[in-house]
């Protein structure tokens, strides 16, 4: 009963340390106003926008460099809720930094992984940084690694494969070699550079239904590359291919984004830059079926492009993060919503409604959830340990109150001199004297009686005075 009690105390503890945790969590979770930046990441994990790093258009680290968005209720887009996790408790492992990679992956496909990318108080950074459960951690990686680089746009497969292309490496050269980032095992691998495309920064890429990745336009030694071709990589087979476009093709760019239609039928981009300005047309799409460009039908609305932003897709909305080419005195939010719900008109909107038919879970609401569940259990936790420990005391002075059978039948001592003792009966037994305790209520022990009367075959049948009384309940 004590152990019981000891192992209440310790998951009453336990529940209300988890408790002060969370709420240490929450606390941190505050609705606050970020400043404007660009070259950050954007990553969808659960029902979860996680913005991390990018510098401030004066080159600066931004205020609250770890913002978080809560994706799984409706928000309009001039009233945005961030929300600050900058203040992490070991938040302080990854240092301010831009044109990093960020995507999601690992065996529970909802680690974030952060590699490469530059401090922007030239400290080094390691090469992979991991965040699960808000927790940061720098993994251990098998296998030849790349070096670290920056301006990567990572994608990654069914089998929890990051694929990493090009990019501009610490030694300060373009490169377009390809490295995968076993997300599950924690293992690197280099594949063929067999008709790669030329080496690259700040392209776009998108993993499709048929398992071949897309790469399109960037950058090489300030020449902004066309989109006239595009190239495919086969994850099965690990071969390059390049194909052709055609139709309304958009002007050269780099540092923009793209996103596959909900269809898988299509790619849709938006923004963009060429060597000297931000291209004003912004939206295009590629027909994946006979690979032409064509601007898409959508409603009027006057937004400003952007570049060096990033986007992701939630639900039927092409979701566009910050970036450089607006500022928040015009109609533009820190965040663009595009419906591609209906491929005959996409619809900018400044309103995102998740699915009704979608169930989601808010992760603030988890967290309020956890809070007072965990508090309630507590509650009842206590309660119980209570009533428990007044039961056991009640019991225990019931049990002191109550006469045992040894009060009604009180121990007999039977002396059993030693060969050696020749002392008298009334004096204390030598220390080769034997003491023999027998309950008084020893008429249905057989085994008692045998060695009752082996003792007095012993001693020649000389009876103590104990047994005289023993043979009155034989």
């Amino acid at each position: 009963m004590i152990f019981l009690n000891n192992s209440l105390i310790y998951v009453i503890f336990g529940i209300l340390l988890q408790l002060l945790l969370v709420v240490k969590v929450y606390s941190q979770i505050l609705t606050i106003k970020p400043d404007l930046r660009y070259d950050h990441t954007a990553t969808l994990i659960r029902d979860g926008l996680y913005i991390i790093g990018g510098a401030t258009p004066d080159g600066k680290t931004p205020n609250y460099p770890f913002l978080f968005l809560d994706v799984s209720i409706p928000f309009d887009t001039k009233q945005l809720k961030w929300h600050d996790l900058s203040n992490l408790s070991n938040n302080d492992i990854v240092p301010s930094h831009q044109f990093a990679a960020a995507i999601k992956g690992g065996a529970d496909n909802n680690t974030l992984f952060l590699y490469g990318g530059m401090n922007l108080d030239n400290n080094p950074m390691s090469l992979v940084y991991t965040l699960n459960n808000l927790s940061w951690d720098t993994p251990k990686i098998n296998g030849t690694p790349p070096n670290g680089k920056l301006f990567i746009t990572p994608v990654i497969d069914y089998n929890g494969l990051i694929y990493l292309f090009g990019g501009y490496s610490t030694e300060n050269i373009y490169t377009n070699d390809m490295f995968i980032l076993d997300s599950i095992n924690l293992s690197w691998k280099n594949v063929s550079s067999i008709n790669a495309p030329s080496p690259r920064i700040e392209y776009s890429a998108v993993f499709l239904p048929n398992k071949k990745i897309i790469y399109m336009g960037g950058q090489f030694n300030n020449t902004t590359l066309p989109l006239s071709e595009v190239y495919l990589y086969d994850t099965v087979n690990d071969i390059w291919t390049t194909q052709m476009t055609g139709g309304s093709i958009p002007s050269a760019r780099f540092a923009f984004s793209s996103v596959l239609g909900l269809d898988g039928q299509r790619i849709i981009i938006f923004g963009g830059m060429n060597s000297t300005h931000i291209i004003s047309e912004a939206l295009y799409v590629l027909d994946l079926n006979n690979y032409n460009w064509y601007i898409p039908s959508f409603f009027e609305q006057q937004l400003n492009a952007r570049a060096e932003h990033k986007t992701v897709l939630i639900d039927k909305y092409m979701v566009i993060t910050f970036g450089q080419g607006y500022t928040r005195d015009d109609s533009d939010s820190d965040i663009l919503l595009l419906d591609i719900s209906n491929n005959d008109q996409y619809a900018w909107t400044t309103s995102f409604d998740p699915t009704p038919t979608i169930i989601h879970s808010s992760n603030i609401g988890v967290v309020i959830g956890v809070v007072f569940g965990s508090t309630f259990v507590a509650i009842l936790l206590l309660i119980g340990s209570y009533y428990l420990r007044k039961w056991y005391k009640n019991k225990k002075e019931q049990t002191d109150t109550i006469t045992t059978p040894e009060e009604e039948h009180p121990r007999e001592i039977l002396r059993i001199p030693g060969e050696k003792n020749t002392q008298d009966q009334n004096q204390q037994p030598t220390s080769t004297s034997q003491i023999l305790q027998i309950s008084g209520n020893t008429s249905n022990s057989l085994q008692n009686n045998e060695m009752i009367q082996e003792v007095r075959d012993e001693n020649k049948g000389i009876p103590t005075s104990g047994e005289d009384h023993r043979e009155d309940h034989p």
